[in-house]
């Protein structure tokens, strides 16, 4: 049963076909804690994932107030 939830959770989080089926057949086996090992990689990965996200989300909110406060001091300088 843990393996076929763990095979919808996976599908869920966009991991590939080859993945899932190495993980399913782990827990199938027994080996959860193989399983529990390869499930710490893969959020570690999404964790990176994340960050690099976050950053750029930073930078683009740098790029925003850039912009913003350009514009600010572009108007002031009119009046």
């Amino acid at each position: 049963m843990i393996a076929e939830n763990a095979r919808q959770c996976l599908t869920d989080i966009g991991c590939g076909p080859e993945r899932i089926k190495y993980l399913a057949e782990l827990m199938e086996a027994g080996r959860l804690t193989e399983a529990k090992q390869q499930l710490r990689c893969l959020r570690c990965d999404l964790m990176e994932e994340l960050h690099v996200c976050q950053r750029r989300v930073d930078q683009l909110d740098w790029l925003i107030r850039e912009t913003e406060r350009a514009n600010t001091e572009k108007t002031a300088r009119r009046i």
